[in-house]
């Protein structure tokens, strides 16, 4: 069996080789690796901008690179991150059994095409996981407490003094906070407010089995439930055609004036011209963002000009250890299918 790692990074195919080397696994000391730059992000201009457009998108529109589709050839399996596989890179593959993404998403992978040639599709779900659940948590914990807004270094040295009347700038075990989705993600959050904050924490979800959120300590309730009820709204719901502005003019409307909003998912789950309304008449006390409509954001965006928001540059997952985390996770299913075993994350 071969294996292809497409990727901007030789990186991950050493991180890949060394697990290989070092695997107790017959199948993996048995597999043959093989690396091929990706050079689709560097070719149209801004790994931000080429990401947006592919989650938006699709791989189709991607003209792929010549070496790319030589070294597809004879690949039994390809590992990548971002790099686009559409119907001509699989068509180059002759041998293609498995791709495997290391991402939690396939947005870059025509999968109906590959599932259609046979050709499984499995990602790695919440790679990101604790990564994400700590930034999500420091943001709640930077908004209730003034972090950012009340630091001495970003207020140039003004002595700016706290105010006590806000229902939400309070320690958090007297927050309710509510989840929209429960995934990988979500239920890592949940812990770390639960036990390590004593918080109440609810959750609209529709997948997750409900014994799991009980088991877990975090009640389901509806959408409607959670806007009118929780001082805190974090989301991490999948992107899904269904899902999309999720959050709107009657969602932000049912919320408390003080309630803050957090997304570290999707920046598409929130009507974005409903959130800036939000926040600028005082329909909600503040937000705290990680991802946007538009990335990299215009210097005229309007945010930006606005103090009750915490912005940051689309980089909760990111971490120095993220790719070996990530190897950890997709290699399971790689294993599963080099075994002939079901796959765990199969698409």
């Amino acid at each position: 069996m071969k294996l292809l790692v497409i990727h901007r990074s030789e990186e991950v195919f050493e991180l890949m080789k060394e697990f290989c080397e070092n695997s107790t696994e017959q199948c993996f000391r048995e597999l043959e690796l093989d690396y091929v730059k990706d050079t689709a992000p560097l070719r149209f201009g801004a790994i931000v901008e080429y990401c947006m457009k592919m989650e938006k998108e699709g791989p189709e529109w991607l003209e792929p690179d010549p070496l790319v589709l030589e070294k597809v050839a004879d690949a039994d399996i390809i590992l990548t991150e971002h790099g686009g596989i559409n119907k001509k890179v699989i068509d180059s593959a002759k041998n293609l059994k498995m791709i495997a993404t290391l991402r939690s998403a396939a947005e870059n992978i025509n999968v109906k095409y590959a599932k259609e040639k046979g050709i499984c599709v499995s990602v790695s779900p919440s790679r990101l996981g604790a990564a994400v659940a700590d930034m999500t948590v420091a943001m709640i914990l930077s908004e209730c407490r003034g972090l950012l807004r009340r630091n001495l270094r970003y207020n140039n040295g003004e002595w700016v003094e706290e105010k006590y009347d806000d229902a939400s700038h309070c320690v958090l075990s007297n927050l309710k906070i509510g989840l929209v989705g429960y995934g990988g993600i979500a239920r890592i959050v949940a812990k770390r407010l639960i036990h390590g904050f004593d918080c109440e924490v609810c959750a609209y979800e529709n997948i997750t089995p409900p014994e799991v959120l009980e088991a877990d300590g975090v009640k389901k309730v509806s959408l409607e439930e959670l806007c009118k009820t929780c001082d805190v709204i974090s989301l991490h719901a999948r992107l899904v055609p269904e899902n999309t502005g999720m959050f709107g003019y009657e969602q932000f409307a049912m919320m408390k004036p003080n309630a803050i909003l957090i997304n570290t998912a999707r920046a598409a789950l929130v009507d974005e011209d409903a959130m800036i309304d939000a926040l600028q008449t005082g329909k909600i006390r503040g937000a705290a963002l990680d991802v946007y409509h538009h990335e990299p954001l215009p210097k005229d965006y309007p945010l930006l000009k606005m103090d009750n928001v915490t912005m940051m540059p689309h980089s909760a997952g990111m971490t120095g250890d993220v790719y070996k985390n990530t190897i950890k996770i997709i290699t399971k299913d790689i294993a599963k299918f080099l075994k002939g075993e079901e796959l765990g994350f199969n698409l």
